[in-house]
């Protein structure tokens, strides 16, 4: 098997599903913060920095256009849920 790709999904990059994952993480996280008014803790100029969610829309809009490109680019790799089972020639 190649190591490349993600085991329980055979032949999608795992660099894909990665990356998706950590954007949706990231815009659950802003949307948590907005709505309990608490600032997100992140990295601004190499540093750590609280940050009002109200400031981070458009690192959110970037993330959500990221998931969408992402989720497009996994589709050509999928499979039907049958083909998880079948043995790699």
């Amino acid at each position: 098997m190649n190591p490349e790709t993600f085991p329980l999904a055979r032949g999608i990059p795992m660099e894909l599903l990665t990356e998706r994952g950590l954007n949706r993480a990231f815009v659950k996280v802003v949307a948590e913060h907005r709505r309990d008014g608490r600032p997100v803790v992140t990295s601004r100029n190499g540093k750590c920095a609280l940050v009002p969610p109200e400031d981070l829309v458009e690192a959110v809009q970037e993330a959500q256009k990221r998931i969408a490109d992402l989720t497009d680019e996994i589709a050509k790799f999928e499979r039907s849920p049958f083909s998880v089972n079948e043995m790699p020639e």
